[in-house]
């Protein structure tokens, strides 16, 4: 005996799906490795900056430092070596100082004097003449000065002479520690001297010293 069977109800399922065109596909393909490519090397980068950035942070040894350039006095009884970065000044015959212009707009000082005929022979007297000459145009800036201890030292590592410190402030506030060395040879005077922002000295200070020291002397 037949028993009709009762046909399934058709379930609507859409359009008909199509499959992603090669172009896109194409697309696709490159996008993953575009950023399979790009993700890295953008890490690269980053990493490379940020090692960049701790390098040019990290101090650098004033041993390794070259003294590549130099300058006579105009007398030609002292030639000073110094970095490149420094710049050189005649400030008369007799001396000359040695500046670099620091980041925060400040600026470091080392000054070289080679005076013939002294109007004294005595180091502790001629170190004390320069020294107010240096409070007087201190001042009449607007700025203060205050001299710190005063000892006997060998300065150039060889010369009998006066080592004084001695601090500043200019008119805008900046505090500068300074120390200088003086010595006389026969009948000349010498002056080493530095000036270097407080905030700047403990990372500077064994540099600067070490461009004094290369000052030469004539015979």
């Amino acid at each position: 005996m037949f028993f009709p069977m009762q046909q399934p109800m058709p379930v609507y399922g859409g359009p008909p799906k199509r499959g992603l065109s090669t172009g896109a596909i194409v697309l696709i393909v490159v996008g993953i490795f575009g950023v399979l490519i790009l993700v890295p090397l953008a890490i690269g980068i980053v990493v490379g900056f940020r090692r960049a950035m701790k390098a040019a942070a990290a101090p650098v040894d004033p041993r390794s430092v070259v003294l590549s350039q130099s300058y006579k006095t105009t007398n030609g009884l002292l030639t000073a070596h110094y970095p490149a970065d420094f710049a050189a000044k005649r400030l008369d015959d007799a001396t000359l100082m040695v500046t670099r212009n620091l980041a925060d707009g400040l600026d470091e000082v080392v000054t070289f004097g080679a005076v013939p005929d002294p109007i004294t022979d005595d180091p502790h007297e001629f170190g004390r003449i320069l020294l107010e000459s240096l409070s007087k145009n201190v001042t009449s800036k607007g700025g203060t000065t205050q001299k710190g201890p005063e000892r006997v030292a060998k300065c150039l590592g060889s010369y009998p002479g006066v080592e004084v410190e001695m601090t500043f402030t200019m008119a805008a506030g900046h505090p500068y520690d300074s120390k200088s060395c003086f010595f006389m040879i026969g009948k000349r005077g010498y002056e080493l001297r530095y000036d270097v922002p407080r905030s700047h000295a403990a990372q500077d200070v064994p540099l600067l010293e070490r461009i004094m020291d290369s000052a030469e002397l004539a015979p």
